[in-house]
């Protein structure tokens, strides 16, 4: 029993170190999917972690949650990977684009987005997105 009260208290020592030194912030952001053809807004909301002052990652999910990915970004480059549902089912989802800081905590995201099976029904898009990191 004591050895598993160490344990315990080893790793959570080594994990509460770990995330003191990086920082983990919420983030929210207002996307356009497909901009050119439809200005519809949706939110979306986050966890963003600061790997150094070039690289982070973190995840996403849209409000209605049918498309969630995870982030991975550094300097002006954004990859995301995820999932994307619909009536038709789950499919892939990926994402690459730029991020553009306009102010401190607040940035501009344009991205291609592609979905690779026909049969999601969605074609590939450009997505548009302000993103806010508190």
């Amino acid at each position: 029993m004591k050895k598993i009260i160490l344990l315990t208290s080893g790793l959570l020592l080594v994990l509460s170190s770990l995330l003191q030194s990086r920082e983990l912030s919420p983030s929210l952001s207002i996307r356009y999917e497909d901009f050119i053809n439809n200005l519809t807004p949706n939110a979306a909301i986050g966890l963003r972690l600061e790997i150094d002052e070039d690289r982070y990652t973190g995840f996403e999910v849209n409000s209605d949650g049918s498309d969630t990915r995870l982030l991975m970004g550094w300097n002006w480059g954004l990859i995301g990977i995820g999932s994307l549902t619909n009536d038709a089912g789950t499919f892939p989802h990926y994402t690459f684009g730029v991020s553009y800081e306009i102010l401190d905590g607040l940035n501009s995201n344009f991205e291609y987005v592609m979905t690779p099976d026909e049969t999601a029904g969605v074609a590939d898009h450009l997505r548009l997105a302000l993103s806010i990191n508190f």
